[in-house]
This record gives structure tokens, sequence and C-alpha cells, in this order.
């Protein structure tokens, strides 16, 4: 039988630490796509998502609400993503990376991530073309699986402000495929 996230980080918080470990396991693919959608330095993306779980165990104790624990973790490597492009003095030219965020490297096949790569590629090109905020709340929602609720935590903004850009985006998006169609 699962335990809950909420279960789990009680657990850890009475002293169990070696729980942590399933939280780790269970959302550390989302956490690895924000990271790598941030930062196209593998070695940066692999530090920041170290530098994540770290932070995520230190202020365990500060989570408001274990339900949305995946909204928080995000919500920090976002922020830890940051600072290290800051660190760097590369935060205006690091780009989306979208191509990056769909799938996790370590964890595919070669040739599933080749098939998926040239799936997606069209979506890639006219995903990159959607302003910032669009393109993260975008991600948010269909690759972390996060609620407007959620992103609304991660983002800083609203609920009806993430669900305002998620459907601009996927009206966006429709309508440059319907233009690109035409044009093909």
């Amino acid at each position: 039988m699962d335990t809950s996230d909420r279960d789990l980080i009680a657990r850890v918080l009475d002293g169990e630490r070696e729980r942590f470990q399933e939280l780790v396991r269970r959302h550390a693919g989302p956490i690895w796509s924000t990271v790598r959608a941030a930062l196209h330095n593998a070695e940066d993306a692999r530090d920041v998502f170290q530098e994540t779980w770290l932070r995520a165990f230190e202020r365990l104790h500060e989570l408001r609400d274990p339900s949305r624990v995946r909204a928080w973790l995000v919500s920090i490597a976002r922020n830890e993503s940051r600072a290290r492009l800051r660190r760097k003095g590369a935060f205006d030219a690091a780009s989306s990376g979208t191509e990056d965020a769909l799938v996790d490297p370590d964890a595919h096949d070669g040739l599933d991530h080749l098939a998926r790569t040239e799936e997606l590629g069209g979506l890639r090109v006219l995903i990159e073309r959607l302003p910032e905020r669009q393109r993260e709340v975008l991600d948010l929602r269909l690759n972390h699986e996060l609620s407007h609720g959620e992103i609304a935590d991660a983002l800083g903004i609203t609920p009806e402000n993430s669900r305002a850009n998620y459907y601009q985006a996927l009206r966006k998006l429709r309508a440059w495929a319907c233009d690109d169609e035409v044009t093909t």
C-alpha cells in the first residue's frame, strides 16, 4: 500500500529521515524536468537537482500544505535554477529548454527518446514562440500535471492567472499549428 505524500512528510518530520528518499523517488521526474528546462548545462542541472532536494529537506517543516508538495518542490527547483543562472551571469541567456524538459534522458531508452524527439519537434518550435509565462504554465500543467492552484503556488500567481495563461497558450498553439498546416 502506497503511503501518501502527507503521511511520508509527517514521518520524515517525526524523525524517519530515511523516508525522504521515497519523496525523492516519487517526484524526481518533475523536478528534473523543471531544472533541465531552466539549465542547458547538464552538470549545472545535476547540481541544482541535488541542491533542490537539499533545500526541500532542510525546509520540509515550512511546507504549509503537504498535499501540494509537488508544486512546492517545483517552486524550489525554479528558484534554485534562477539562482544558479544569476550566479553565472546568464539569466537572460537561458531559454525555456522545452526539448530537454519533456524527457529525462537518464530515465528513458535512447530509441524512445529519439522517436519522441522527432514526434514533438514541430510542437517544440511552436512552444518556443510562446511568452515565458505561458510556456511555464503549459509545462507545469502538461508535463508535471499540476493543478492551476499548484501552478499558482509555484509561480506566485493566482489560479485564474494560471488558467488564463494556459488557455492563451493552447489557443496560440492551435492557431499556429493550423497556420503551419496551411503553409506546408
